[in-house]
């Protein structure tokens, strides 16, 4: 289970910035300082509010910009080709990504049916931990095939990171239901015809993105 992590040196140089400022007010109130008088005081005070002042500020447009992208970015998980190779069979080359976008495997496969499904299982977190840097947990779990008459294939589903039945069993048990951190947890698909497709995590969702 991946969860992306967008908490950099710039939101780490802002808690500095409010950490020194803290200081520089501790400071402007400590007995020895304010025995040097008036203007020791404030040459610490005025220094310190201003720093709290404008690393609040810039924290919270930060903020801001992190929910914005925490509830709107993708993550390319999977790159997908997928031809027609015979009656109702597809032929999939799938290359699967990290969080940083290299590339970590490539496989081909053969499915049964006029389509084809890419699953997986998302641990979705709640805003307010998006809007701290950090993205939702996914992994992708199974591939697998469907006709377009509806008729059922007989072909197993192919397992891309092992198997999911732990997810699910805790899913089952409320095991990834801490609140206040986690909204919910559960299996997700995307199904698409022959084509090439990037494979894209959201915050919530698997889906197909143009590929790139």
């Amino acid at each position: 289970m991946s969860f992306p992590v967008s908490f950099g040196l710039p939101q780490i140089g802002l808690l500095v910035l409010l950490a020194v400022g803290l200081v520089l007010l501790v400071a402007a109130a400590l007995p020895t300082t304010r025995r040097r008088g008036l203007k020791s005081v404030l040459g610490r005070a005025i220094p310190g509010t201003a720093l709290l002042l404008a690393a609040t500020l810039l924290l919270w447009i930060a903020t801001l910009l992190q929910t914005y992208l925490g509830l709107t970015g993708e993550i390319k998980a999977a790159h997908v080709i997928a031809k027609t190779v015979g009656d109702q069979s597809l032929e999939l080359d799938v290359a699967t990504f990290d969080t940083d976008g290299t590339v970590t495997d490539r496989t081909t496969h053969r499915i049964e049916g006029d389509l084809w499904v890419m699953q997986a299982a998302i641990v979705e977190l709640e805003p307010w931990v998006n809007a701290l840097g950090f993205h939702s947990g996914y992994t992708l779990t199974r591939l697998y095939g469907q006709r377009l008459d509806g008729r059922p294939t007989t072909q197993s589903h192919i397992f891309l990171n092992g198997s999911d039945r732990d997810f699910f069993e805790d899913m089952r048990e409320n095991r990834w239901y801490t609140s206040p951190f986690i909204r919910s947890a559960y299996g997700n698909a995307v199904i698409a015809s022959p084509g090439e497709y990037d494979i894209c995590i959201s915050r919530d969702a698997i889906k197909i993105c143009p590929p790139r």
